[in-house]
């Protein structure tokens, strides 16, 4: 069976999820468990007499386990998340967890030594659906009016830039290093004839900052106006930055 995601749950029908273990309730008779995956939670009843196999699964897990889990899905309007349960027929454990080593409230240094931890708060987990939401609609805009995308290199030869500074690094027995923008490869493009282009992706600049990371570029689109040949035309457009603190 093909796996649902929690926010995609087919009510009346029997479903196949997988995610996180965020809650237990292990009462005597039943058992209650929260369980999370990137889209959302759902709560999973357990009839203990009902299937004890299920139930002998539920005592081992700990808050954090992995787990699969494949049950009708019913509406119960005392369930508070959604007002829909699973009752699980099967259940199968993926991975158990250890207690976590971070808390919420944790220091910055601790949550990086633990970011995939620290990536499963809902907070975080949001701030890439954003991001996600926010790319998809700049890259639909543009595709819509007949630009093409390109990918440049981010790692060159030379520095793109005279007089900045730039990111060295060594690439087997020469330097190499971190392109700092993708100007040069953009006006080759136009120079092919790809009158609309555009790219999303990451430049690097070692420049001095207020702020505790690198800034983050934002390459917007530029357009070529064909006049009198192929590398003809003033190319429009413009890049524009914001600074980045995390």
């Amino acid at each position: 069976m093909e796996r649902s995601l929690i926010a995609h749950l087919k009510i009346g029908e029997v479903n196949k999820i997988q995610g996180f273990v965020e809650n237990i309730r292990n009462k005597r008779t039943m058992a209650f468990l929260v369980l999370r995956d990137y889209t959302g939670r759902v709560q999973l009843t357990v009839e203990k007499e009902k299937h004890p196999e299920v139930a002998a699964i539920v005592d081992q897990l700990t808050v954090e386990s992995v787990i699969t889990a494949v049950g009708p899905v019913v509406e119960n309007s005392y369930v508070k998340m959604g007002g829909v349960e699973m009752l699980p027929e099967s259940m199968q454990i993926e991975s158990i967890a250890e207690p976590l080593p971070i808390s919420k409230d944790a220091a910055i240094d601790s949550r990086l030594d633990y970011r995939w931890i620290d990536l499963r708060s809902d907070r975080n987990t949001l701030i890439f659906k954003a991001q996600t939401t926010l790319v998809a609609a700049m890259r639909n805009f543009l595709l819509e009016r007949n630009f093409l995308e390109i990918h440049t290199p981010k790692l060159i030869a030379a520095a793109s830039e005279s007089g900045s500074d730039v990111f060295e690094l060594k690439y087997f027995d020469r330097k190499a290093y971190l392109s700092q923008s993708p100007q040069f490869y953009k006006q080759m493009a136009m120079a092919a004839g790809f009158d609309r282009i555009f790219e999303v992706g990451p430049v690097f600049r070692a420049e001095k900052s207020f702020t505790n990371g690198n800034e983050l570029h934002h390459l917007l689109p530029r357009r070529h106006e064909h006049r009198g040949g192929a590398a003809a035309g003033r190319p429009e457009g413009r890049q524009g930055k914001v600074r980045r603190s995390d």
